[in-house]
């Protein structure tokens, strides 16, 4: 089918405000199954098309991209029977004599717009949750990652009937045709600059909107923590997809005291875990290219004001144009200049911003005076800090001791707050999000709150009226 042909299937599915047939239980787990068995298949096919669009090592792939989809769908085909069940709750006194429950329907029609650094992981999760939901869903790949995309077109297809699942390629305009269809909820996953177009659009339609943006995600570094596992752990989340992550550190804060130290911890780390990009050569089988030519030369420019205001270039700023590489980067702050674009938007690339601070206060308020962050990971063995970090920073995720791992847990919720985002996905969080909470209440024999509280106000109703104000 052409461009044409394709928003013509979105629009027949955005418009379907009923599903015709609800999906039963049983048919969402052989959907989700069947859709396992093609991911698997065409695990090859997965790994040499991200390398051809981002030059990410195979075992990247299957670190970042094909095991937490697999993590993802196998949780949701073994727990959907018990998330879709009914959900009784408490009777109160006005209603004593109603049994009342929770019941997940689904929200209908879902649009899933993806983004371009986790092509494939950030299609299918956001999928899974919206197909265990029982909906019928859109997705809308980015147009940066043309390889991966005849992957996922071919997983799709083979695993739906367009009716259930279409996939639509396209650029930006593509993009704001789709999201002004009259979907039922829409999933994002991007820049909060888009977002907000995403949730002007879906205002329209009075759709709901779940919005996975990024922002500036710090790690704080205290005198007490074990310095040399703190390195090790920020320096892989940091580069690891060439830092076009949206989780990774954004930038580290660093007691004084001990910041020489993590330093050269960090550095360490830097050359064991990526040899050749560090000695600036395109040819590190762990290390991956920036995505295209726009973003590469954003980083670019990121790092020329840097060094041109004082920063003290660490390692790395080796780059070459032609094939869009970007050596690990790291830069020590220096100037205290908060305006400079380093330190006052998310960088989203493999330039890592050191500044030290002594006091605790310092952290609080730098943190504070910037957006509300993704996540937010404290390295430290003092669980008083690690407490007063948990309780004053407002964050979308909170890690301590470690980087980007409460992404894979099935148990916890993803999301941002504010500027990183709104709605949470992943594991039961995911399917209720891709669900309407529907309250069911259904009254019994015998009086109902109407013939005991209501009209005509008689005096021993009032009395009753004065005893619920009192006793309810």
């Amino acid at each position: 089918m052409n461009k044409s042909s394709f928003l013509t299937v979105a629009s027949n599915i955005a418009i379907s405000k009923q599903l015709l047939k609800p999906v039963s239980i049983r048919s969402r787990i052989e959907l989700l199954k069947l859709l396992e068995k093609h991911i698997i298949s065409n695990r090859t096919e997965i790994q040499y098309a991200l390398l051809k669009d981002m030059g990410k090592p195979h075992s990247e792939t299957d670190l970042t991209e094909i095991i937490p989809v697999i993590t993802e769908v196998r949780h949701a085909i073994n727990n959907v029977s018990k998330w879709s069940s009914d959900t009784n709750v408490k009777r109160t006194l006005v209603n004593y004599n109603s049994k009342a429950s929770v019941k997940y329907t689904p929200k209908g029609t879902v649009l899933i717009l993806a983004p371009w650094n986790y092509p494939f992981n950030l299609i299918l999760s956001p999928l899974i949750s919206a197909i265990a939901a029982g909906n019928r869903v859109v997705i809308k790949p980015s147009e940066f990652t043309p390889s991966t995309n005849q992957v996922i077109r071919s997983i799709i297809e083979s695993s739906f009937e367009p009716e259930q699942v279409s996939i639509v390629e396209g650029d930006a305009s593509v993009a704001a045709e789709l999201t002004a269809m009259p979907f039922n909820h829409i999933f994002f996953t991007g820049s909060p600059a888009v977002g907000k177009k995403v949730m002007e659009a879906a205002s329209k339609n009075l759709a709901s909107v779940t919005l996975e943006l990024g922002g500036k995600s710090p790690c704080i570094i205290d005198k007490s923590a074990d310095l040399k596992k703190a390195a090790s752990r920020v320096i892989w989340g940091k580069f690891i997809n060439c830092g076009q992550t949206c989780i990774a550190p954004d930038y580290v804060l660093v007691h004084k005291d001990v910041a020489d130290e993590f330093i050269k911890h960090a550095l360490t780390e830097l050359k064991r875990r990526f040899p050749d990009a560090y000695e600036g050569k395109n040819s590190d089988d762990s290390y991956g290219n920036i995505i295209h030519e726009k973003h590469f030369n954003h980083i670019k420019g990121l790092l020329k004001d840097a060094l041109a205001d004082g920063y003290e270039l660490l390692s790395g700023g080796m780059y070459d144009e032609s094939t869009r590489f970007f050596a690990p980067t790291i830069v020590l702050e220096k100037s205290l200049n908060d305006e400079l674009g380093i330190m006052h938007e998310e960088i989203f690339g493999p330039l890592l911003p050191i500044r030290t601070y002594e006091s605790e206060n310092e952290v609080f308020e730098k943190i504070g005076s910037l957006p509300r962050p993704l996540a937010t990971y404290v390295f430290s063995k003092s669980k008083p800090f690690i407490r007063d970090c948990k309780e004053r920073i407002v964050t979308g995720g909170f890690v301590s001791n470690d980087v980007l791992s409460h992404f894979i847990h099935q148990h916890l919720p993803f999301g941002g707050v504010n500027n990183s985002g709104t709605g949470r996905a992943h594991g039961f969080y995911g399917f209720r999000e891709m669900s309407n909470e529907t309250a069911v209440l259904e009254t019994g024999i015998g009086p109902a709150g109407a013939e005991i509280l209501g009209t005509p106000y008689t005096r021993f109703k009032k009395k009753l009226i004065e005893r619920a104000l009192k006793y309810l």
